[in-house]
């Protein structure tokens, strides 16, 4: 804590973000990912009465989305904090990076003229890009990795197996947007998931439904990293506070407090897409046998060499089931980080090994990952209904962002998977 107190992040901001959707989603991502890990402030450097590009409840001016989050706004930002840009140039500063980002693609650039656009009007891209922005800044003033911020780099959400820069990576603007969506687990990755849904460019938020299902509460421990998760709302369940958020916001929800197993089946009008963020791989086992006809799942890293790794699957036909995948995962035996344990083994006064090794044991997670995983969600979503390609498997970590691996369907290109859930047109 006391290292996590000690680290503060600026956000420095050019006129250009008065205009740019894709930016200010960055930013307001990179308040609300800061925050849970820059314990020590999100300080902000941007234009008095910035207009609002992006649909947000009871705010004017994005300066208010800003101050609401918990950014903290500055007329001067401190040079010996890290430092992100937004449409503006980063100097060569070491501790220096600009978010540079449009619909599809989004990264950082460090001391050199961008030659990315930020324009368009969807928001995984700088979601992504802020996210992962937010990351190197963490894994650099941390000291897990210092040469993270060397150079510059990034993805694109269209064509994440090609150079994010490519000539066929920017995508097109898509019309279509997902009706209905079926959520299956509200924590980390469940609320990212509805944080880049809600900043889509619906023009009648009122057609949108979705179903919520997830059968646990908030805990105060749920703040570092859920990005719906505030401290007032520990105790309350999580379905009922992601329904309260989305709902302020003009969305239709419905709610369902049990766990999702083999007993659950989709039924009626209830979402053919179901967007899934388990931790565990028990659960995502009965997935195939609920009805669905598009479901794209999250699974995240544990470690602290591996908490930011992102691995996204779609099913049905993929290239393995979800049977094939975790039906021989044994969860009993938890990946121990030995070097948690031998720490915490010198302050366990009582010599019961049995507390250091349970927190040893325990899975890392960080807001800014669940960003980053909910934009490559979405996107495969909105890349479903304008005809890209669908990718049975994506693997990235952010930390070696460049070795992304991607799996394309042996079908190349979605047809029909998303085309019983409906769509509502955006802007």
């Amino acid at each position: 804590m006391n290292i996590l107190l000690s680290l503060k992040l600026n956000l420095l901001c050019g006129d250009d973000i008065a205009n740019s959707q894709p930016l200010q989603a960055a930013l307001i991502t990179a308040v609300n990912t800061g925050k849970r890990a820059f314990l020590g402030g999100i300080y902000v450097c941007m234009p008095e009465h910035t207009s609002l590009a992006i649909s947000w409840p009871n705010a004017k001016y994005l300066n208010d989305v800003v101050t609401a989050l918990g950014g903290k706004i500055v007329d001067m930002v401190d040079p010996g904090n890290f430092t992100l840009t937004f449409g503006l140039k980063a100097s060569s500063d070491k501790n220096e990076l600009q978010v540079v980002c449009n619909s599809w693609q989004g990264g950082v650039m460090v001391d050199e003229e961008s030659t990315l656009k930020s324009s368009g009007v969807l928001p995984m891209g700088g979601i992504f890009a802020a996210g992962f922005a937010v990351s190197l800044a963490f894994l650099k003033m941390s000291g897990i990795n210092i040469a993270v911020c060397d150079n510059s780099k990034g993805v694109s959400l269209w064509r994440p197996d090609l150079h994010w820069l490519h000539n066929e990576a920017s995508g097109p603007e898509s019309k279509l947007l997902p009706k209905k969506y079926w959520l299956l687990g509200l924590g980390h990755l469940g609320q990212a998931f509805l944080w880049n849904i809600s900043m889509l460019p619906y023009s009648d938020k009122s057609q949108v439904k979705f179903l919520l299902q997830d059968y646990d509460k908030l805990v105060a421990a749920n703040w570092s990293a859920g990005l719906l998760s505030n401290l007032p709302d520990a105790n309350f369940n999580k379905t009922r506070v992601c329904a309260a958020w989305l709902e302020e916001r003009g969305f239709e929800t419905a709610i369902t407090e049990r766990a999702f197993d083999e007993n659950t089946k989709r039924s009626k009008e209830e979402p053919y897409l179901a967007l899934c963020g388990f931790d565990t791989a028990a659960s995502r086992i009965p997935l195939e046998n609920a009805g669905f006809d598009h479901i794209v799942e999250a699974g995240l890293g544990a470690n602290l060499g591996t908490f930011d790794v992102i691995s996204l699957h779609t099913f049905p036909n993929g290239y393995k089931s979800p049977e094939e995948l975790w039906g021989d995962s044994d969860e009993a035996n938890n990946e121990i980080n030995e070097v948690i344990h031998e720490t915490l083994k010198h302050f366990d006064h009582e010599k019961c090994g049995i507390i250091p090794l349970e927190i040893a044991g325990k899975a890392l997670s960080a807001s800014f990952v669940g960003a980053c995983a909910g934009a490559m969600v979405i996107a495969e979503c909105l890349r479903g209904l304008a005809g890209g390609k669908r990718y049975d498997k994506l693997t990235i970590q952010l930390r070696n962002i460049e070795k992304t691996a991607s799996f394309v369907n042996v079908c190349g290109n979605y047809t029909i998977e998303l085309s019983r859930n409906g769509f509502v047109a955006g802007f």
